[in-house]
């Protein structure tokens, strides 16, 4: 696992990939609409542990 791999992650509402903080959880961010664009406002899954499909 390379170092990059370490410090980012998929966000649980949005399931982009994001950087980590230190801490383990997802660094600030937009949310996104279902079209792809940016809300312009802070996403839900800001602060939140990463997304791990079951099973990896």
């Amino acid at each position: 696992m390379t170092s990059d791999q370490k410090t980012r992650g998929e966000c649980p509402a949005c399931g982009l990939i994001f950087q980590l903080t230190k801490d383990g959880v997802l660094r600030r961010h937009h949310g996104m609409t279902p079209a792809g664009f940016s809300t312009g406002e802070r996403c839900p899954g800001v602060g939140e542990p990463l997304f791990i499909p079951e099973g990896a």
